[in-house]
């Protein structure tokens, strides 16, 4: 059984050394990677793991939120040319284990049924101490089980969408944000009972921020995709721009008193089994600078603060939005009773029509009067 898996990146020096570590551990074959101009020190990175021949590394300097048709074309490649009997397509934030620390990945697909095409992979969150640089993979020790009214206060819009492992096959289409997975003849996806993705979304405030930005930039610089302006990136893409998005960064994890409240109630479990690849023998590993205790209530409570405003704001607007949708609910309604009114007054005109035109057809059908018999 052969295992391929598929990365599309950009300025990942932070993690992709853990990342890519983890893979090999996990039991895959081979890596592509296609790296989207970074300029940070990764593809110095992917180069070392190239040489070692467990990388093979592709460049797409276009920045449009193209990854769909990037991470598309290399699935079909890991079909075609190295015969990936299945196809792992990654972010370098994503972290693939199994439910049971004394197996792996390539333990789990190993068992997968052949009746089985394409798997969904739920994806926790791990959180834990903000900070301002680091990997993170010692510090973020929590799995995030918050309710989504807690995700919510914390300015976090959802948990995250199952990722999609699949088979290999030349014609797979790969969909925005590897969630799904699609070829001739494929059945349903099947949600695995023995795998998650372990995710790293917010490992420090230098890396987040600047994912944020070249996010929102990438979305504006392509016209084929049209995100709402409620999509999450593009909230956050303006609140940078507003100067609020450090303490909304912050708001998002939890303070050392709600860890351990969450930990009480089942809000957060511990997670450690990324800590092992955090350390200096990891190519690229960098060392967290955190926030003070203090600092970080004042941000957290800033950030939370606007997190509020936000939400009154979001309730007023679907407040208004439902006004408005129930006005145009009514004069739909009203047009439509219009309609059907003039259909039934056009309706009895033509019966109108129709009996006047036979009366008069049965006059001029009536034998003329016989004057000779008066």
């Amino acid at each position: 059984m052969r295992i391929v898996t598929t990365l599309m990146i950009r300025d990942e020096a932070d993690i992709v050394g853990a990342m890519l570590t983890h893979q090999r551990e996990q039991g895959v074959d081979h890596v592509i990677v296609t790296d989207n101009a970074s300029v940070d020190g990764t593809v110095d990175l992917l180069r070392t793991f190239e040489r070692q021949g467990f990388v093979t590394l592709w460049h797409d300097p276009e920045h449009r939120k193209q990854q769909y048709r990037v991470v598309t074309r290399m699935a079909r490649h890991a079909a075609t040319e190295l015969g990936a009997d299945w196809v792992i397509n990654a972010d370098a934030d994503e972290f693939m284990v199994a439910r049971d620390p004394g197996r792996t990945i390539r333990d789990v697909l190993a068992a997968v049924p052949p009746s089985v095409d394409v798997l969904r992979i739920p994806v926790v969150n791990l959180t834990g101490a903000p900070s301002r640089v680091g990997s993170g993979l010692a510090r973020l020790d929590l799995r995030d089980q918050r309710s989504e009214s807690e995700l919510t206060t914390a300015g976090i819009p959802f948990h995250p969408t199952p990722n999609a492992v699949h088979r290999g096959h030349p014609e797979v289409e790969i969909a925005q944000g590897n969630h799904r997975a699609e070829a001739p003849g494929w059945g349903a996806p099947v949600d695995a009972l023995d795998a998650e993705v372990l995710h790293l979304p917010w490992r420090s405030w230098k890396q987040y921020s600047y994912k944020v930005r070249v996010s929102g930039e990438a979305y504006l610089a392509n016209p084929e995709l049209a995100p709402s302006p409620r999509h999450h990136g593009m909230q956050d893409f303006r609140r940078l721009q507003q100067g609020r998005l450090e303490s909304t960064y912050v708001a998002k994890h939890p303070t050392a008193e709600e860890a351990a409240e969450g930990i009480a109630s089942g809000a957060f479990a511990p997670e450690t089994r990324l800590a092992h690849l955090e350390g200096p023998l990891t190519p690229g590993f960098v060392a967290d600078e955190r926030y003070g205790d203090a600092e970080q209530q004042s941000l957290s409570r800033l950030g939370r603060q606007f997190r509020a405003v936000e939400l009154a704001g979001e309730l007023e607007a679907a407040r208004i939005q439902a006004a408005h949708d129930m006005a145009v609910e009514q004069r739909d309604a009203a047009l439509a009773d219009n309609r059907r009114l003039n259909e039934e007054l056009a309706g009895i005109r033509r019966r109108k029509v129709v009996r006047l035109t036979d009366k008069v057809a049965r006059g001029l059908r009536r034998p003329p009067h016989d004057t000779a018999a008066d």
